[in-house]
């Protein structure tokens, strides 16, 4: 697979980018003998909410590109905590009824054993690219360490047009279910 090359990378907590709204595409990529599991969760303009995740979750729905959210995950990999080409894929084809979207990972491999973690220790990397190819990265490289990491946000909320936001946000279980909207869909 030949490798997209970031046009712009969000190295530090807090950088933004403003992105296209037509359709999305965002991978985490990791090798590391780790099970990382790439999610969404949303909230609306209306102030609906909720998740994007494996269908090995409890509740997990993959999501559809055809009907709302229009958002789908392409699949679960590493299960197992296998090292290698792993790769999920999630893609977003329309943002209009979203006021936020929240791109996180969870380290499944140490969250089932009640392990924090510091995701800076993988080689876990967040690349969202529009249909017109441009492309943002960003890192999984907080030290902090959680069960959860809030690797960015799409907000929507600008007439100027929607922006993705470097979050590198490092939260347990119960902060990810306060804080990030429809979040609870896993934690049922």
């Amino acid at each position: 697979m030949a490798e997209l090359k970031p046009k712009v990378t969000l190295q530090t907590k807090g950088e933004e980018a403003y992105i296209p709204i037509e359709q999305l595409m965002v991978t985490l990529s990791w090798t590391a003998d780790m099970d990382l599991d790439l999610m969404a969760f949303y909230q609306t303009k209306d102030g609906r909410t909720g998740g994007v995740v494996s269908d090995n979750y409890p509740g997990g729905d993959m999501g559809s590109l055809n009907s709302f959210p229009f958002i789908q995950l392409s699949g679960d990999a590493g299960v197992g905590a296998v090292g290698g080409e792993n790769e999920e894929v999630l893609r977003i084809t329309r943002l209009d009824e979203m006021a936020f979207v929240y791109i996180c990972t969870i380290n499944y491999t140490d969250a089932i054993e009640k392990k924090e973690s510091s995701f800076s220790a993988y080689d876990g990397v967040v690349r969202v690219v529009g249909n017109q190819g441009e492309s943002v990265e960003v890192p999984l490289n907080s030290p902090e360490t959680g069960a959860v990491a809030v690797v960015a946000k799409i907000d929507n909320t600008s007439p100027i047009g929607a922006k993705l936001i470097n979050e590198n946000r490092i939260m347990s279980l119960d902060s990810f279910e306060t804080d990030i909207p429809g979040s609870h869909v896993i934690l049922r």
